[in-house]
């Protein structure tokens, strides 16, 4: 199943079979009929997330645009209400939005704004009850938001400020300064709103510029060269909703655009950059992508759709206007890293 997070509280969902058969998606207000704490109608989702509850069964998180709630959670995406999140285990108030989530290894962390007195990422074992994890005392960390949070599925995980690249081999309960980006010119590349993790490497996305850098896991410290996206620079990295990976295939969308290659370790094979998703439709600015590790999706403003079955390579139009919504971010019901 996939299931895209809009504008205006909206979820659209659609089987995969019923994806690969061109039928159509289907929506809903998240909240509709829900108790609080539920955000204002208007209020936009951010991301959203596959995972496991305590039980070991299906969860979906998604962040919003809000800081009360700042997370909503269902264990069916294809009938609401949600039921929102804004406080930790203890009864204490969650505060700042949160930018990126993300599930591996039966622990779900999610991470956004920060503040003189709060820098904390968000980290919980079952997805309704969630601790704050103090990182004010990490080397480096300043007020500044977090935007992107990725894990090797494991037991290690990896956030970025700034230029900065922070790591947790715990499970995400204890974190620590792991490297300083530089580009090829020993200067601060910019920074970091987005990352992934495949074939035993993670990419770093650095916004505005459009450019990437990619490191084995085995060393990260040891990182390649910047190799830099066309036409969709100034958006396609700007947070993680952007970029999805599966067995070492990226695909990232943004604007018009989609770029498409292979990493491996300090490896990049570029197929596309920064070409037209389809130029057989016109769609809305692409704002999500995600994989099941054999088929894609895309998802755009004016709640456009689109798959592919070959690494991005081509896309098929889906539904378009989805809930009459811009669709922000999609997932499907796989663990990552793929």
């Amino acid at each position: 199943r996939w299931v895209a997070a809009g504008n205006d509280r909206v979820i659209g969902h659609i089987s995969n079979t019923d994806l690969l058969a061109d039928n159509a998606w289907s929506s809903y207000d998240a909240f509709s009929g829900g108790s609080s704490p539920n955000p204002g109608s208007n209020v936009d989702h951010i991301n959203v997330a596959y995972g496991k509850d305590g039980s070991g069964n299906a969860l979906w998180v998604s962040t919003w645009e809000s800081d009360n709630p700042e997370l909503a959670t269902h264990d069916d995406p294809t009938t609401g209400p949600w039921t929102g999140i804004n406080t930790d285990e203890d009864g204490t108030a969650l505060s700042l939005r949160r930018f990126a989530i993300e599930w591996g290894n039966n622990v779900w962390v999610a991470v956004g704004k920060t503040s003189g007195s709060n820098k904390v990422i968000f980290r919980s074992t079952d997805g309704a009850d969630w601790e704050q994890v103090d990182i004010s005392g990490v080397s480096g960390i300043i007020n500044e938001g977090i935007y992107t949070i990725r894990t090797n599925g494991s037991g290690t995980w990896w956030f970025a400020q700034e230029n900065r690249i922070y790591q947790s081999t715990d499970n995400a309960q204890n974190w620590s300064l792991l490297h300083t980006l530089l580009d090829s010119s020993d200067a601060d590349p910019g920074n970091i709103r987005s990352m992934v993790y495949t074939n035993n490497t993670l990419l770093v996305g650095v916004m505005n510029t459009g450019e990437f850098f990619t490191a084995s896991t085995s060393d990260l410290t040891d990182w390649s060269d910047e190799t830099t996206l066309s036409n969709h620079a100034g958006v396609c990295f700007d947070n993680q909703s952007r970029i999805a990976a599966a067995a070492g295939r990226v695909v990232v969308v943004g604007g018009q655009f989609k770029s498409t290659f292979d990493i491996s370790g300090k490896s990049v094979t570029m197929d596309e950059n920064g070409v037209d998703l389809t130029s057989a439709v016109v769609h809305g600015n692409l704002f999500g992508v995600a994989t099941d590790g054999s088929t894609w999706v895309a998802v755009a403003g004016s709640g456009d759709t689109f798959y592919s079955t070959n690494g991005g390579d081509s896309w098929t139009a889906s539904t378009q206007n989805v809930g009459s919504e811009d669709m922000m971010h999609v997932a499907a019901d796989v663990y990552l890293p793929l």
